[in-house]
């Protein structure tokens, strides 16, 4: 079983053990020997149906039925999908309103690395700096379009999920969008693999 989606269409991956999967109809598991101490197989009894209790990355307790599961070798159970998480988003705030904004991150154990990169909307273009443990490495300016909204505004969803500040995990990542007075701080100890990375190449502010 796994809980991977697309990046493409707005999906992420996380652990599954989030996720916390149970099986509802009447089920057996086998355990095979393998690599990594092997894995679980399913063995399906009366039923040809699977129905399958998980929580998604919104915290919701979801029920699902796979139909004719007796032939299904793997499960996608699909947690994490941002099209259907609506927020009152600070960035496209910001861009409205032609205000700054400033989006900051540090990673790492022990030793700390950080970036940071400072918006202005202005005619149509959002001008940036971009700075790498607090020295300049960048500028230059992105097309304020439909597609580049939306980049943005996925990032700001992912990035308000990502806290995990008593995670198991001994790196972490912090993230930080400004606004005026206006801020939004997410601490992660989980190891999750999130990062501001694929946004910035996106945008073309990185390589």
């Amino acid at each position: 079983m796994t809980s991977d989606c697309t990046q493409e269409n707005g999906f992420t991956m996380f652990q599954l053990n989030r996720a916390n999967p149970k099986i509802l109809t009447g089920q057996t598991f086998e355990k095979e020997e393998g690599y990594w101490g092997g894995h679980k197989k399913i063995i399906l009894n009366q039923s040809n149906s699977l129905k399958i209790e998980y929580t998604n990355i919104f915290g919701q307790q979801i029920d699902t039925i796979f139909t004719n599961a007796k032939n299904l070798d793997k499960i996608s159970i699909c947690v994490n999908k941002f099209s259907d998480y609506p927020i009152n988003s600070l960035i496209e705030k910001a861009i409205d309103k032609n205000e700054k904004w400033i989006l900051t991150s540090s990673w790492g154990h022990s030793v700390f690395e950080s970036d940071k990169v400072v918006f202005n909307s202005r005619k149509g273009y959002l001008h940036y700096k971009y700075y790498k443990n607090n020295k300049r490495i960048g500028k230059g300016k992105i097309q304020i379009n439909k597609q580049n909204i939306e980049r943005i505004h996925l990032f700001e969803k992912k990035m308000r999920l990502v806290n995990n500040p008593k995670g198991d995990c001994n790196s972490s990542h912090s993230f930080e969008i400004k606004v005026g007075d206006e801020k939004i701080k997410i601490l992660d100890y989980g190891c999750v693999g999130f990062s501001n990375n694929q946004l910035l190449e996106d945008l073309k502010v990185v390589e």
